[in-house]
């Protein structure tokens, strides 16, 4: 016996597969504990596991555990005698990608009495979003911390690379310390902003030391901790690129395997935190996510090296004694960064969206095409800068020497305005990839959003219809179940219940689906086989008595 349909988490990135009771089941014998069955593993440090009975009160006692230390599954323990009536669980746990999850659903001891009223708390409580402050402020700390992580490591390189005497000039010094700062901030800042995300909790709460020290015992918080640390450890590959920690050049010899080996270890915090090291072959995904940032840190690194001699009036130790070759290295390093970005992110998008009708239809996907335009555009004004670099437009970069002065005179700086602009524009753009991946990071992989049931409800002839089709793809093994409910949210059982599919677009149907009783007001059918894709429409025929019957059809797409 079922009162409703199962309540979708808001913004799921883990999926509720199943929970025990059952999800809107009336159980005769009243359950010790409530049990939650995640399809990854979830974090239960903000402990948000209850159980209201009917008057509203909660009924739990003791903590959020994993029973039996399964960490894909939660519990809570429940009294052992429950008053008969319906139940709310309203639960809110932690995904491997460090993002919260939540929702609500209902079941029932002995009889539906008050399905109606808490049907519609648990609604309620599933459709709660945090506070949209915290949400922004969310959004900015990630934001900082992926620009400082990526010009961080990556005008490090970049000087390696193309300018090594530069690393001691004072524009460069001043973007490295001010890229370590933004991403130490911004870190410090993540581990606050977390606990206030991740319980809803509004901005005030941010000062609870008690969430802090919950934060730091999630995986995300380690991680964290773990950016920290190897940030601290990168200040003297820094003081050694200035020049400050040895002098000469034997002192590269340990400033760049030091720097490769803790430039790879904070370009992994990402991932190991994020999306990047969930789902299928999380060790594959790290290392495409640790690449992917790599080759665009190398590229914006780049960039970077060339704004502190290219714009403004620089002083003498801010300009490169040969211009233009340490330009034709940075543009030789960026075409082959834009190579590895885009091949990566090709392969890390077909793992995180797996089909065409998620790119479209999923608010993941949706967001990955902005990038992907953002990211086109890129490239196009970074093709512009290689043509201006290689005399493609007749301009030559040059350090121009003007007539010595009285007590001599200092290298003129690199003019080229159209180069300027360029680099100008790559930067701007880049800015605003980074800001777009801080968005990618809080939505749902749309792969997973787009594997979600469809469900809809409606009400007709004074009973409640709830209907599921799972999983909506195309091919055979599709479930379709439909739920009558009476106007108090209990079962109710109808003289005829019949459904059909239909594709208008191609002339297909109507498919008669062969409905089998599953119980009072339950009807079911397996190895539903829907043919193409394309928006269907689903035809509910709804009969209550001899003479009232009702056709509702309802759309819903297959992919």
């Amino acid at each position: 016996m079922l009162l409703v349909t199962t309540a979708v988490p808001a913004g799921a990135h883990a999926q509720l597969e199943s929970t025990d009771p059952v999800q809107g089941s009336v159980v005769l014998v009243a359950p010790t504990q409530v049990v939650l069955h995640f399809g990854e593993p979830v974090e239960i440090d903000f402990g948000s596991l209850r159980v209201l009975g009917p008057d509203g009160r909660r009924v739990d006692s003791g903590g959020t555990h994993h029973p039996d230390g399964d960490s894909h599954a939660v519990a809570i323990s429940l009294p052992a005698h429950l008053p008969r009536g319906t139940y709310v669980v309203a639960w809110r746990v932690i995904s491997a990608d460090s993002h919260p999850v939540h929702g609500a659903f209902v079941f029932s001891v002995g009889t539906a009495s008050g399905a109606a009223r808490a049907s519609a708390e648990a609604t309620a409580l599933a459709d709660q979003s945090g506070s949209t402050t915290v949400g922004v402020l969310y959004w900015l700390i990630r934001f900082a911390a992926f620009a400082g992580l990526l010009f961080l490591v990556g005008l490090a390189v970049a000087v390696m690379l193309a300018w090594r005497p530069g690393g001691g000039g004072r524009r460069v010094g001043r973007v490295l310390w001010a890229s370590w700062w933004v991403l130490a901030v911004a870190t410090v800042l993540g581990i606050a902003i977390q606990g206030v995300y991740a319980a809803a909790l509004p901005l005030t709460d941010i000062v609870r030391p008690s969430l802090a020290d919950a934060v730091v015992h999630t995986r995300f918080g380690r991680i964290e901790l773990l950016r920290l640390v190897l940030l601290v450890a990168f200040v003297p590959v820094l003081l050694g690129i200035q020049g400050r920690l040895g002098r000469g050049p034997r002192r590269w010899a340990w400033v760049i395997p030091a720097g490769a080996v803790l430039g790879l270890g904070l370009l992994s915090t990402p991932g190991l935190a994020g999306h990047a090291s969930t789902g299928d072959q999380p060790a594959l995904g790290l290392a495409l996510d640790v690449t992917h940032l790599a080759a665009a840190a190398v590229w914006l690194g780049g960039l970077a090296l060339l704004a502190t001699f290219l714009l403004g009036r620089p002083d003498e130790a801010d300009r490169p004694e040969d211009a233009a070759a340490v330009t034709r290295t940075v543009s030789a390093c960026a075409f082959a960064a834009v190579v590895v970005v885009v091949a990566t992110g090709t392969v890390q998008s077909i793992r995180q969206v797996g089909s065409l009708y998620a790119l479209v239809h999923t608010t993941y996907g949706r967001t990955l095409v902005v990038k992907i335009l953002l990211v086109i555009g890129l490239i196009g004004v970074g093709a512009l800068s290689r043509r201006i670099v290689h005399g493609g437009w007749g301009v030559r970069l040059r350090v121009r020497r003007p007539a010595p002065k009285v007590g001599g005179a200092a290298p003129g700086p690199v003019r080229s305005s159209r180069l300027r602009r360029s680099v100008l524009a790559e930067i701007g753009i880049a800015l605003a990839v980074l800001a777009v991946t801080a968005l990618l990071v809080n939505a749902v992989p749309a792969k997973q959003a787009a594997a979600l049931p469809f469900s809809t409800s409606f009400t007709t002839l004074g009973v409640q219809v709830n209907a599921i089709v799972d999983p909506a793809r195309v091919g055979t093994g599709n479930q379709v179940h439909i739920y009558v409910l009476s106007s108090i949210g209990t079962p109710k059982a109808i003289p005829e219940l019949d459904a059909t599919l239909s594709l208008p677009a191609q002339d297909l149907g109507p498919l008669d689906i062969p409905l089998t009783i599953g119980g009072p007001g339950h009807y079911y059918a397996t190895d539903v086989d829907i043919p193409v894709a394309g928006t269907w429409t689903l035809t509910i025929t709804v009969r209550t008595d001899a003479i009232d019957e009702q056709v509702v059809p309802v759309t819903f797409p297959v992919h």
